[in-house]
């Protein structure tokens, strides 16, 4: 079956927003009103305009509201602090939720979208709670405990991924939804991140350039990798999106070696 909320909006959050338990909470919240809205929107007027109009005009708006709607939520409400890179992650958020509207067949199926949504916005908020006292022993920003164990590299988006594999393959388990997803559509929660976060830096270069060296090597190790991986027998619960995370966790990994 297949997924019945933006299953690649909330990816590309489980990786890059849940650093904490505040971002996570309100990133979930607000994708999931964002997706409600859109369905909404492109209900009354989808079927009064040409496809090709739809599409584009999907993408437009869905891109407007995001970056919008984070805006005003996150600074002008709430008065969190915000990355530099964090515009591109909200562009990319609203290109995603638009892709999910896009593809919706028929009439929506908004009990199903609650209930997976829901299912993947606990997945989010677990990752969140698992990563903050992991690294700091605290949640929601309330310290809980001084751990002798604890360790900065789960605040690191290498554990984003791995966690949000993990995460997406027990929401498959969970809804009995196949892995149907191809590499354009890991491709593009992959890239907002690489974008925002490069896993090394070349010093004898320009900033420019290492960064076009460290996004075309962390793309092609990928593409290597999903390559290699469409001829393995996965189990439908972890093929593509959730073994691509991990797979992309990993090569993080390697590459922060450097």
């Amino acid at each position: 079956m297949k997924a019945r909320y933006p299953i690649e909006a909330f990816a590309l959050a489980m990786v890059v927003f849940s650093q904490n338990m505040r971002n996570a909470l309100i990133t979930g919240i607000l994708i999931l009103f964002i997706t409600t809205l859109g369905l909404v929107i492109d209900r009354i007027f989808g079927d009064k305009i040409p496809k090709w109009s739809r599409i584009s005009c999907n993408i437009i708006l869905m891109v407007a509201l995001t970056y919008s709607i984070f805006q005003v939520v996150l600074l002008a409400i709430l008065g969190f602090e915000t990355q530099n890179t964090d515009y591109i992650l909200h562009v990319f958020l609203g290109l995603l939720i638009a892709k999910y509207i896009i593809d919706v067949e028929g009439d929506p199926d908004y009990n199903r979208l609650f209930l997976e949504g829901a299912g993947a916005y606990a997945v989010l908020l677990i990752i969140s709670v698992i990563r903050e006292f992991m690294s700091a022993g605290a949640v929601f920003g309330f310290k809980i405990a001084e751990l002798s164990f604890k360790s900065n590299g789960f605040s690191n988006v290498i554990m984003g991924f791995l966690l949000t594999g993990i995460g997406l393959a027990i929401l498959n388990r969970i809804f009995n939804i196949s892995g149907n997803l191809a590499m354009s559509e890991s491709l593009l929660v992959i890239i907002p991140v690489v974008l925002a976060i490069q896993p090394f830096t070349v010093d004898s270069v320009s900033q420019s350039v290492s960064m076009i060296i460290t996004i075309a090597t962390a793309l092609v190790l990928f593409y290597s990798v999903k390559k290699y991986l469409v001829f393995s027998r996965l189990s439908k619960d972890i093929k593509n999106l959730p073994v691509d995370m991990v797979s992309m966790g990993i090569i993080y990994m390697i590459l922060s070696m450097f």
